[in-house]
C-alpha cells in the first residue's frame, strides 16, 4: 500500500444505553477513496486491495513508447512534451499522462536527461 494509502484513525463518539450522559468513544479507519469507514484497520486494508485499483508504476520505456510511439526529437520542453501527450491522451494510460504532466518543468536534451526528469518526479521508482 502506497504511504498516502495509510488509513487514518478517527473517533467518533457514540451514544450508548437510553441516557445521553453516556459516552462510548469509538475509533473508525476511513478509505481515503470512497468515504467508507471501518472498525478494524486490516479490514480497512483488505478493502482498498480488493475495492480500489492501485496505482501502478509507469517505466520510462513505456511512456516514450505510448506517448511518441517509440521516438522523442529532442531537444524538447516539458511544455511541448506535455502538448504533444494532450493530444493523444485519450488513447495513453492515465499513469503516463500523469507522469508527464508533473514532470519537472525545463528542457529535456535528449532521452537520458527525459528519463531523468521522469524519475525526479517519482523519486527514482521508475525503470529505464
Amino acid at each position: 500500500m502506497a504511504k498516502e494509502d495509510k488509513p487514518e484513525p478517527r473517533t467518533i463518539k457514540t451514544r450508548t444505553g437510553p441516557t445521553e450522559k453516556q459516552n462510548n468513544t469509538t475509533t473508525r479507519f476511513i478509505c481515503k477513496v470512497c468515504g467508507d469507514t471501518f472498525d478494524d484497520q486490516d479490514v480497512l486494508r483488505r478493502h482498498v486491495d480488493t475495492m480500489h485499483e492501485q496505482k501502478r508504476t509507469v517505466t520510462a520505456t513505456e511512456v516514450i513508447r505510448k506517448a511518441f510511439g517509440g521516438r522523442i526529437n529532442f531537444p524538447k520542453t516539458k511544455a511541448e512534451i506535455v502538448k504533444e501527450v494532450e493530444e493523444n491522451k485519450e488513447s495513453l494510460p492515465l499513469e503516463v499522462v500523469d507522469v508527464v504532466r508533473n514532470m519537472p518543468d525545463r528542457r529535456y536534451n535528449d532521452e537520458a536527461d527525459f528519463v531523468r526528469g521522469i524519475k525526479d518526479y517519482t523519486g527514482g521508482s521508475i525503470a529505464e
